[in-house]
């Protein structure tokens, strides 16, 4: 019981416990999951926490199930437009503090979708010109371009999942010595800024040198 409070024992627990179900369930055995748990220690406030709420909901978009999150049902973002009140509230916690006086539900749902989807309609939209993701990722990787936020979180970015830290640079400054100890490190890691796009002070400490987006 006491290991549930530590999020990386309960996933592996969750993990383990699930694949020994479903292989006895169909007969088959072997590794079932992809890949290893990632967490990432994200700023719960401002540009960090929006950011990340952002790209979370925009997953069934990035899996190429839906165009637009509001049209997948098991999406925060879906179930906030639908007016569930929880998720309302979620989305609340988010943006709150960065609304000014007006708090309503539709406030809170207009400064998301233009976090999700930009300025304009079409988040793919570059220079004026339309691009896919493949060449968006490809630009971005070879060129050391800038795509604009709504299509780079449209594209699997490593960031969100091997970051190790993600907020404001003195935020991820901040965390460096506690890093440092858990990891023991003989230096403190650097935070360094996220490349590719227009994350404003967005940083992390594992920085990234490629692959970044895909």
């Amino acid at each position: 019981l006491a290991r549930m409070g530590d999020v990386s024992e309960f996933m592996k627990t969750l993990k383990q416990r699930f694949s020994i179900w479903f292989n006895k369930t169909h007969e088959r055995f072997g590794t079932l999951w992809a890949e290893r748990f990632k967490s990432v220690l994200v700023e719960g406030r401002g540009n960090p926490l929006q950011t990340m709420a952002a790209y979370i909901d925009l997953n069934p978009v990035r899996a190429g199930l839906v165009k637009d999150p509001k049209d997948y049902r098991f999406c925060g973002y879906a179930e906030a437009v639908a007016g569930n009140r929880q998720a309302v509230a979620g989305l609340l916690r988010v943006w709150g503090n960065y609304l000014g006086g007006d708090q309503s539900a539709a406030s809170i749902l207009s400064a998301h979708r233009s976090l999700l989807f930009g300025q304009g309609a079409d988040p793919w939209l570059m220079g004026g010109r339309a691009i896919d993701r493949e060449t968006a990722c490809r630009v971005i990787e070879a060129q050391g371009g800038v795509l604009p936020l709504a299509a780079a979180m449209r594209c699997r970015v490593r960031y969100f999942s091997d970051g190790l830290v993600l907020g404001s640079a003195e935020y991820v400054r901040s965390m460096t010595a506690q890093v440092q100890r858990a990891r023991a490190r003989k230096h403190p890691p650097k935070a360094n800024p996220m490349l590719g796009a227009e994350w404003g002070d967005l940083a992390v400490i594992q920085g990234l040198r490629q692959k970044i987006f895909a």
